[in-house]
């Protein structure tokens, strides 16, 4: 019996390195775990992943923990990085190529940690139109904004963009406040490339949260993404808060079921660090069984341009 025991252990060890070569020929990223194999109807979990950038050095990164026992899953690269309105506009002490150098330098990261779903925050022509980041780079994808105009006197941007694989289903988005501290947030239901942990749809968020509470947008979230906010949803950002405020701020905008997991939870505000300081930029997931493989905090980028109040770009 033990003979018999130890055949069956190494036949089920053959199949999972069969699945980890087929994955690796194939050269995708996503890959799934054979439905055999899965003790559960859903066969592939999210990985946040790690997406290490080539040419600008991260400043801080985690490194995934290795689980011999999983050997594959669906990822989710995913970039975001709240730039701030003063590089846009070229204001207060910002310069006036800011916003055309960072919104490239905004693309070859997300490029270099080969995300598929990113975030601008603050990146926008004016004060409330996000700028078309596919035109600068990321040819396929599609985006979606959320403007948020305060008629001339101000307002804020958010925006999603999702690789070519990604398919869009409806969108939406708009301010989450309308007095002072009125923010944006953008808001998609999306197919991914293969379903996510029973998931054959996502509701995906990227929100620049008010330093209050967040008075609007719900139901503008909930006509766009449906029943899927209850356990198929991830939101990233700026939400202007440490990560044990982030519960909150979801049960505000999105409702469903709690976030089980929210990461990084480490200073990224701002420039210069002398006269700001935040542990701001996260992103969370309500998906069951979700898991982090790593993330990057970028250092503060482009620093002869002056980027006032720019926080550090982080992928995931």
């Amino acid at each position: 019996q033990d003979i018999r025991a130890q055949i069956q252990m190494w036949a089920v060890v053959a199949t999972l390195l069969a699945a980890l070569a087929a994955s690796a020929a194939s050269g995708n990223s996503i890959a799934e775990v054979p439905q055999s194999q899965s003790s559960s109807s859903s066969v592939a979990v999210p990985l946040l992943r790690k997406g290490a950038p080539s040419s600008v050095h991260a400043e801080n990164a985690s490194s995934p923990a290795e689980n011999p026992s999983s050997p594959t899953h669906l990822e989710v690269p995913a970039f975001f990085w709240n730039v701030h309105w003063q590089c846009s506009i070229g204001a207060r002490g910002s310069s006036s190529s800011c916003k055309e150098r960072v919104a490239r330098r905004f693309v070859q990261l997300a490029q270099e940690a080969n995300a598929q779903i990113v975030t601008s925050i603050e990146l926008s022509n004016g004060m409330s139109e996000p700028v078309g980041l596919p035109a600068l780079g990321l040819e396929g994808w599609t985006q979606v904004n959320g403007p948020c105009s305060r008629g001339g006197s101000g307002g804020d941007s958010a925006a999603l963009a999702f690789a070519p694989d990604w398919v869009v289903e409806k969108s939406g988005g708009g301010c989450l406040r309308h007095d002072w501290d009125m923010r944006a947030f953008a808001v998609a239901r999306v197919t991914p490339p293969l379903p996510v942990q029973g998931c054959s749809s996502l509701c995906v968020v990227a929100l620049h949260a008010p330093h209050t509470v967040i008075t609007s947008g719900k139901d503008i979230v909930s006509s766009v993404c449906g029943e899927t906010v209850g356990s198929c949803a991830i939101a990233m950002g700026d939400w202007n808060v440490p990560v044990d405020g982030v519960g909150q701020l979801w049960a505000d905008l999105i409702g469903g079921s709690a976030p089980g997991l929210s990461f990084p939870n480490e200073r990224s505000c701002c420039f210069p660090e002398s006269h700001h300081y935040g542990v701001y930029d996260h992103i969370a997931t309500n998906i069951p069984g979700a898991g982090q493989a790593g993330h990057f905090v970028y250092p503060y980028q482009l620093l002869e341009e002056n980027p006032v109040q720019q926080h550090k770009p982080v992928s995931a």
